[in-house]
């Protein structure tokens, strides 16, 4: 059968009989104290039904299959708890959903692309609510999730600040970035886009680190950061954050909701400004870029009495960014006496999706993006547009103790831009079928397996399968294995930023072939009960070995990048470690992190690091509520290893490996009443900066000239103050 065939037959499959559906659960999901909980999300394991709570937190569900059911019930600024109950024909049962406002438990949809909770998934999802992003404060998504385990910030310029988030030591392109579910970030929107993100229209990120691809795609084979947006229903009436810092720059957020009802909806929009020239290094260079940014975002949710049916989100980015010496002006751009980088960017996204009433079963989502970048680095010019669309149409359901979900996918996508390797557009029309099984032996035990194939023109059907298998070995120890493949074409010039930047020469050895990979990794989950205050502990140990790996070759000779698939294989493999705990209810909370890992090439029998991945990194976050006092205080911190930086040529030569450093940062906030709350934050507190990251900047238009060797910040300490206020429901 061809794609559309199978296509069309997924599209074709019956629904359930509308006979069986008679059963009815209806109740009240309640704090401990007895107190109703409104607006609450009430769903059933395994399907697409859920409804939300009233203002009083009553729910009512009808028209569900008979026999045992799995209730999951959640709300803002409390845990998830898990409910069984049982149904039969024309009956109705009533509970009372009791939820935790300090419980460990929350709710996930990544790992499996189906609600549940973290402690049932048997793929090992770490989630970070907006709380968390709250105790270091910034305005991009980058800077928000660097002090999570196993994820290191890549800044690739030193001039612009092009960065990637590195997972389990595997460069940014490996991971792929969802916005709600959907495909918006990948390729020429991975370099400047994950920087647009703004954390205060983030509820939650939700991240999985290890092989995806059978259910997210070629782009997920390091594992999968997935930004969940606000819902419409719970977000604040009105809230704005505000904040400026001692370099000048200035961030005002801000967010409207409509009150909860059949169609909810919010608008929210940021506006970031920094135009101060900051040169601590004394290169002659920006230390950090300087932008205008603009965002509008809006999310829209149709749920015809609580029943969710329908979301629409859109969103619109505007960025003026520029890096490069005192003195230039607009004037300048492009010109090859005074050097800057000038990059500006239009991005559009909408992403919808869709649960037929006719069906608990099925869901249609889909998204399009657009983002044009119309740049100049130096006397170099670089315009590039991108088109995504994409589309899924999924089933899934319960039978017996199978937890079923087949889908279809299909993903359209044009590129273009104006350098040589670029001789026409490029359109990529990539159909696409998966199936994924999930099974409960028991209640210790889960396995789960899943398959995909996407046709690419080029290169034929593409299988990607994976398995992960759950096992509660006791009852406060849970081992999960997770192993998959993987399938990646890369779209150089849009992913690697040292292609367009600096003087080196570019050249591509020979036509490049799509990058494969194996992985498997390990987690172990121990919960160590002290009394209220449970500990939790994870390790994970990680293994990824690749074929066709693209490899820009830094060293065969000094003035150019040499890109060409590996001969030989690639490996990034390690072990982590992470504790944490929340002492006395909410009172003191940390979070302690170290990550020890091997990034290394092999190539005619000749073992090398890989550049920019350091061997070991260590991360910390800590909170401190003082109760006797309306202040929190919170403090971020990391530790970077050495690793492996690019040769240079006399007299330009540095050093080969980096030395070890730490970045640490403090946040004090004051609550005040009316929901508003002060903060003050020293970002980067002893001032560690790595001498310039630039070669030769006294000659910029030089064939000399580079911004690759980034290692460690480049931008030394500096003071924030902010005001938060929102106005709740």
């Amino acid at each position: 059968m061809q794609w559309p065939g199978l296509v069309a037959a997924f599209l074709l499959l019956p629904a359930p009989a509308a006979a069986q559906n008679s059963a009815a659960v209806q109740g009240i999901v309640v704090r401990q104290s007895g107190e109703a909980i409104p607006y609450a999300s009430v769903s059933v394991l395994g399907t697409q039904r859920g409804v939300v709570a009233d203002g009083a937190g009553r729910f009512r569900l009808e028209g569900l299959l008979r026999g045992g059911l799995v209730l999951i019930a959640s709300a803002q600024g409390f845990g998830a708890v898990e409910q069984a109950v049982t149904t039969t024909d024309g009956g109705i049962v009533t509970i009372v959903l009791e939820l935790d406002p300090v419980a460990l438990e929350a709710l996930t949809v990544t790992g499996t692309m189906k609600s549940t909770t973290v402690a049932q998934s048997p793929v090992k999802v770490t989630v970070v609510p907006s709380a968390v992003l709250q105790r270091n404060a910034t305005n991009n998504l980058v800077e928000a999730v660097q002090f999570v385990n196993g994820i290191y910030n890549q800044v690739d310029c030193g001039v612009c600040y092009t960065n990637n988030l590195r997972i389990n030591g595997m460069e940014g392109p490996y991971t792929a970035v969802l916005i709600d579910g959907m495909p918006l970030m990948s390729s020429l929107a991975a370099v400047y886009g994950l920087n647009g993100i703004n954390p205060a229209l983030i509820e939650q990120i939700e991240i999985v680190k290890g092989p995806s691809s059978t259910l997210y795609g070629s782009e997920a084979m390091a594992g999968v950061i997935n930004v969940i947006t606000k819902d419409p229903r719970f977000a604040p009436r009105l809230a704005i954050d505000a904040w400026g810092t001692s370099d000048a720059e200035g961030n005002v957020d801000f967010a409207a909701s409509t009150r909860p009802g059949d169609v909810s909806g919010f608008l929210s929009g940021n506006l970031a400004y920094s135009d101060r020239f900051v040169d601590g290094n004394g290169d002659g260079f920006t230390d950090f870029p300087l932008n205008r940014r603009g965002v509008v975002f809006g999310k829209m949710d149709v749920s015809p009495q609580g029943e969710r049916r329908a979301t629409l989100t859109a969103k619109y980015l505007y960025e003026d960014r520029f890096g490069g010496v005192e003195g230039w002006t607009r004037a300048d751009r492009g010109s090859n006496e005074v050097y800057g980088e000038s990059i500006y960017t239009n991005r559009v996204e909408m992403l919808g999706s869709y649960l037929p009433g006719w069906s608990d079963e099925i869901r249609f989502e889909g998204s399009y993006s657009w983002h044009d970048q119309d740049s100049w680095y130096g006397d170099s010019p670089y315009d590039a547009t991108q088109h995504i669309a994409f589309g899924n149409a999924l089933w899934g359901s319960m039978l017996g103790r199978h937890d079923l979900l087949l889908g279809a996918s299909l993903r359209y996508q044009t590129y273009d831009d104006n350098t040589p390797a670029t001789v026409a557009v490029d359109r990529r029309l990539i159909p696409g079928v998966f199936a994924q099984d999930e099974v409960r032996f028991s209640n210790r035990m889960t396995l789960l397996g899943g398959m995909r194939a996407d046709h690419h023109e080029e290169h034929g059907v593409i299988a990607s399968p994976r398995a992960a298998l759950k096992w509660d070995v006791y009852e406060h120890t849970a081992v999960r294995l997770n192993a998959g493949t993987g399938f990646r074409v890369v779209n150089l010039f849009a992913e690697d930023h040292a292609a367009l930047t600096g003087a080196r020469d570019v050249l591509i050895a020979s036509e490049l072939e799509p990058e494969r990979s194996r992985s498997i990794t390990v987690n172990v989950n121990q919960v160590v009960e002290f009394g209220p205050s449970p500990m939790m502990i994870d390790l994970d140990l990680f293994h990824t070995r690749f074929s066709n790996k693209i490899v820009p070759d830094y060293d065969v000779n000094p003035n150019q990048i040499v890109y060409d698939n590996l001969e030989g294989h690639a490996v990034s493999r390690g072990i982590g470690l992470t504790l944490n705990q929340n002492v006395d209810f909410d009172r003191f909370l940390y979070s302690v992190g170290v990550t020890l890992q091997d990034v290394y090439t092999v190539e005619a029998d000749d073992q090398s690091d890989e550049f920019f991945a350091p061997n070991i990194r260590g991360v910390l976050s800590a909170t401190y509520n003082v109760r006797s006092l309306p202040m929190r205080v919170d403090y971020t911190g990391s530790i970077t290893g050495p690793m492996r930086l690019p040769v240079y040529a006399a007299p330009f030569t540095r050093a080969e490996r980096s030395p070890m450093y730490s970045i640490h940062n403090v946040q004090t906030s004051w609550r005040i009443e009316n929901g508003a709350e002060f903060y003050l934050s020293v970002k980067n507190i002893f001032d560690y900066v790595q001498p310039t990251a630039l070669i030769d900047p006294a000659n910029p238009f030089g064939d000399d000239f580079d911004t690759a060797y980034v290692y460690g910040p480049l931008r030394g300490r500096h003071i924030m103050l902010g005001l938060r206020y929102g106005v709740g429901r």
